[in-house]
């Protein structure tokens, strides 16, 4: 009887493994950005994001909610500044929003991960009041807006700036 408890437990781990090696793909397949029905961005009760966005008016616009406990943000930002400094020329705008951090960490953050001499434009979400209003419910989320600013795309993770697949999807909205 103790043989049969023994491959029993023995065999849980290895099942549990299997079982769970398609969700750790699914996560890993997340990180794209997902084409929406256009909509409306949400009007919440912090006007900052909407005063921001109004500075843009007429242009497509990146916006990235992180934080800097998080470590699929801290991969994601290198190629996000890259993404702003290659498309700034051709009217694409990259905002950021830093959710539920202080000034210190944020400034720290951006310091360690972005490349020499670049910079984002962050809005401080201490509150989380904007995170919430945009749904961004997992860190890193992205919202890209087209020229009217309605949603057009929506990604979840860390995405790859550099990406091809990316590139095209950012030229469509930029011509």
């Amino acid at each position: 009887m103790k043989r049969r408890g023994f491959f029993r437990h023995a065999l849980v781990p290895p099942l549990l493994w299997l079982l769970l090696q398609p969700m750790a793909f699914a996560a890993a397949d997340a990180a794209v950005l997902k084409p929406v029905i256009p909509q409306s961005a949400p009007a919440g009760e912090d006007r900052r994001l909407a005063q921001l966005l109004a500075r843009h008016k007429g242009q497509p616009v990146v916006i990235n909610f992180w934080a800097t406990w998080c470590e699929p943000c801290r991969e994601e930002m290198p190629s996000l500044a890259r993404l702003a400094t290659r498309w700034q020329a051709k009217g694409l705008t990259v905002l950021t929003v830093a959710v539920a951090d202080n000034d210190k960490r944020v400034a720290e953050f951006l310091w360690e991960t972005l490349p020499e001499k670049q910079t984002l434009a962050v809005l401080h979400d201490r509150e989380q009041t904007i995170s919430r209003a945009w749904g961004a419910r997992v860190l890193p989320t992205t919202v890209v807006l087209d020229r009217r600013h309605r949603i057009v795309l929506r990604g979840m993770g860390a995405i790859d700036w550099d990406a091809p697949a990316i590139e095209k999807q950012i030229k469509k909205l930029t011509n």
